[in-house]
């Protein structure tokens, strides 16, 4: 009985990492730039601020927040508090994906050498 157990309990955690990469969605990789666009037209920034800080009481901070796009996703279509949900007749699946492509790239820093930085290249 025991080996029995051992078994099911083997199977279940090989298995287990198949299950978790069919959970991702299902959505191309967006333009970034597209995605501000996207984000200013959509008023997002009211809530999130222009640049994912959130300077308000209403919206969470997005930039640096450690979001996934996985996570994005859900909350842009099944919207867990006051933000209006954003199904696929309101927003594209490719404009989600570029909405998506720009939330993450406010997570992104500086180039540790300052080249992006144009106070520094004067």
């Amino acid at each position: 009985m025991t080996r029995f157990i051992l078994a099911i309990a083997l199977s279940a955690a090989l298995a287990a990492p198949a299950f978790a990469q069919t959970a991702a969605p299902v959505i191309a990789p967006g333009d970034a730039a597209r995605g501000k666009d996207i984000y200013m037209r959509d008023a997002c920034y009211t809530c999130h601020g222009t640049t994912g800080a959130s300077t308000s009481f209403v919206g969470p901070k997005l930039a640096h927040a450690g979001l996934t796009a996985n996570r994005i996703l859900r909350q842009l279509r099944q919207p867990q508090a006051q933000m209006p949900a954003y199904t696929e007749k309101v927003l594209s699946d490719k404009d989600a994906a570029d909405l998506i492509a720009y939330v993450l790239s406010l997570s992104e820093g500086p180039s540790p050498s300052g080249k992006d930085i144009p106070l520094l290249n004067r």
